[in-house]
């Protein structure tokens, strides 16, 4: 059974919040509201450059951080929530585990379609690796459709014979826009076409939704081989769950060390909810940090 905090949460979600008829403009409208929330005093926010690409960075404020760099992939379905709305979550973020948090402020669809964001987060992980942080010390984390650009990030990196990270962490992260097999549920966030019609934003018909590039889950499984150990959460009703699924069969028969923990009663994102005193919220994060700790060092 959820939480009281999370039940009122969901009963207020707006009817038709994943409208399958909305266009990017309305998803904007929707959406800011959820994610433009306030960053505290003990926190600081700079931004600084990575490949060309500007990035935040959250670091406590007046006492040390621990080792190690934490680059998220911010969600908002390819078209909205650009980082200045989105500070709360890098703060939020650190506050859970404790790292340095970057968070690239990639271009968002439709006015940069595919492939920029891809290029974007990729050209941000060159950078942060060119600043001389090695690869051992980075943990790269993507959330709701910044999940799927992550990931693709990695797979181009891999093939461009850059280091992997130390680990992957999906949270709901979208990795088949074609969701096959998908069903719309009782998941107030998503439905299965508002997906698709969010990833046509992205894609623009420049390449279909079911293509790896775009739909990493789909990739044939030796296309996976090289990854870093990928930690994945799902919940039961989130509408995308189930390219999560696909992304961790495949994965694992390319020899990939991939962990996967799926939460009832979850919807889409519940890990945003941390700052809402959400105890699943809080129970997620908990279980992500025991992952990090394990992937990155206790000291540099």
């Amino acid at each position: 059974m959820t939480s009281p905090e999370l039940q009122a949460i969901l009963a207020a979600v707006p009817a038709g919040f994943a409208d399958p008829a909305a266009d990017y403009r309305a998803v904007r409208a929707t959406m800011a509201p959820f994610h433009d929330q306030p960053v505290s005093d003990a926190t600081d926010v700079d931004m600084l450059e990575l490949g060309g690409v500007p990035c935040g960075r959250y670091r406590r404020r007046g006492r040390g951080t621990g080792p190690g760099y934490l680059l998220h992939v911010h969600g908002g379905a390819f078209v909205s929530c650009p980082l200045a709305v989105y500070h709360f979550y890098g703060e939020m973020i650190l506050s859970a585990l404790e790292r340095t948090v970057i968070l690239p402020d990639y271009r968002l669809a439709p006015e940069h379609p595919w492939p920029a964001a891809g290029d974007d987060c990729l050209a941000a992980y060159r950078g942060l690796l060119e600043t001389g942080v090695e690869p051992g010390e980075v943990v790269v984390l993507g959330e709701s459709c910044g999940g799927g650009l992550a990931l693709g990030a990695l797979l181009r990196a891999r093939d461009e014979g850059l280091p992997m990270p130390a680990g992957f962490v999906s949270l709901t992260g979208w990795f088949d826009l074609s969701m096959r097999g998908a069903v719309d549920g009782p998941d107030p966030f998503l439905s299965v076409d508002w997906v698709r019609n969010r990833g046509r934003d992205y894609t623009a018909g420049a390449v279909a939704l079911d293509d790896p590039r775009v739909s990493p889950a789909l990739a044939a499984p030796e296309a996976l081989a090289g990854l870093p150990p990928l930690y994945l959460q799902v919940g039961q009703y989130d509408t995308v769950a189930p390219g999560a699924l696909e992304l961790a069969r495949r994965a694992t028969l390319a020899g990939v060390a991939v962990e996967m923990l799926g939460w009832p009663g979850m919807p889409q994102g519940w890990h945003g909810l941390l700052n809402a005193g959400v105890p699943e919220a809080r129970a997620a994060w908990r279980d992500i940090r025991a992952f990090v700790d394990r992937r990155l060092p206790a000291h540099l």
